[in-house]
């Protein structure tokens, strides 16, 4: 019996019967095996404690006034919700019991009265074992649909790179074979403007490959783990400063990028993966918006977490992509021929998710897009 105890300490039933007696004396003999156990006289009842919460299994007596037993499974048994709970059906010796009837209405077994305690306890524990093993079944299911979900969606990624890499590579590399050729036909150099001009073409176009390997690798490394979160002290407000007098520099006066924050920005962060979160946000903003457009940038320090908010005045981003917009390789279909790899959001989501952060954005077309980037001040290990 002691083994019995402690496999179902804490397993949940709910007994329905209108005899008060019945119910101490049910009641009374699976507390003391250790479980948790809850009391209904009328099937009213029973279906509002069933509603605030549901047991492992209930013992439903047939006989009651109002609504009998059958009427309370069929009502259980019609709900998705609680269509699986086991239920087990209580009747005297005395009582006609409809055997075939409790069956059909989802009735798994009937204990009759007067209770013998050997029987009970031995009946809600094989049924509550069998429940136990169909929930494992279920989650076992669960986890094989989505490890199969997962293997579809990586097979979808591969495809996707391999189409990628054949057209966002070739085309590099065809304009670096192309004005190298021009560089080397004929005997006569051409200007030095000229080869000035090739040079710089050849030169954007290695950059760009390089950028996109290094957005692959890193997305890569990210995924198989090998990325490390590694937290150092930081003034979020320098940060932010430094960080955009860079981009500042670099854009000269085609975008104005506004800074504002509040709170106590000194926080613990892994400034790298920090740094790309924010270019690549900061970076697109600037892509996606007209010249001489207004970027802001808005850093409000709350007692755990740091938030920040990119708003920009460009495209915007149709209502359509937005569910898509962190998957790797998609681009929205409005972006035109401005130039993309289809990865930075999806790095960026990676980046946050290492963070044990969140992002979220809103946006309309033609309006402008925010996103919203929280994450914790102080890193909280997992363990």
């Amino acid at each position: 019996m002691n083994n019995l105890q402690t496999y179902s300490y804490k397993a949940n039933i709910l007994i329905v019967d209108d005899t008060p007696n019945n119910l101490h004396l049910l009641s009374s003999m699976l507390e003391e095996q250790g479980y948790e156990v809850r009391c209904a006289n009328s099937g009213a009842i029973a279906l509002r404690a069933v509603e605030m919460e549901h047991p492992d299994i209930i013992l439903l007596d047939i006989n009651m006034p109002n609504m009998n037993g059958y009427e309370v499974c069929e009502r259980l048994k019609l709900d998705p919700q609680t269509h699986d709970i086991p239920v087990i059906f209580l009747s005297a010796l005395s009582e006609t019991i409809d055997k075939v009837k409790a069956f059909r209405i989802g009735g798994i077994d009937y204990i009759t009265k007067p209770f013998q305690l050997e029987e009970v306890l031995a009946r809600v524990e094989n049924h509550i074992s069998l429940r136990r093993m169909q929930i494992e079944l279920q989650q076992a299911k669960a986890q094989a649909i989505k490890a199969l979900e997962q293997e579809q969606e990586l097979n979808r990624l591969k495809s996707e790179f391999v189409s990628m890499i054949s057209h966002d590579f070739r085309n590099p590399l065809t304009s670096i074979q192309g004005f190298a050729g021009l560089l080397e036909c004929g005997s006569k150099l051409p200007s030095p403007e000229i080869i000035n001009r090739y040079v710089s073409k050849i030169n954007d176009a290695v950059d760009h490959l390089l950028c996109l390997l290094d957005e692959i690798l890193l997305i890569g490394s990210i995924e198989s783990g090998k990325i490390q979160y590694r937290p150092v002290s930081v003034n979020l407000e320098e940060f932010c400063h430094e960080l955009i007098d860079t981009l500042q520099y670099s854009l000269g006066n085609q975008h104005q990028i506004c800074f504002s924050c509040s709170g106590n920005t000194q926080a613990e962060m892994d400034i790298v993966l920090l740094q790309r979160i924010l270019t690549n946000l900061l970076s697109n903003a600037i892509k996606y918006s007209p010249s001489g457009s207004k970027i802001d940038l808005e850093l409000e320090c709350q007692h755990h977490v740091a938030i920040f908010q990119i708003r920009d005045q460009g495209m915007g981003i149709p209502l359509e992509n937005q569910l898509h917009l962190f998957e790797a390789f998609y681009r929205c279909n409005n972006v035109g021929d401005i130039k993309g790899t289809g990865l930075g959001l999806a790095i960026v989501k990676k980046c946050v998710e290492v963070h044990q952060g969140d992002i979220s954005l809103e946006s309309q077309e033609n309006l402008g897009t925010t996103f919203t980037l929280s994450l914790p001040r102080y890193y909280q290990s997992e363990s």
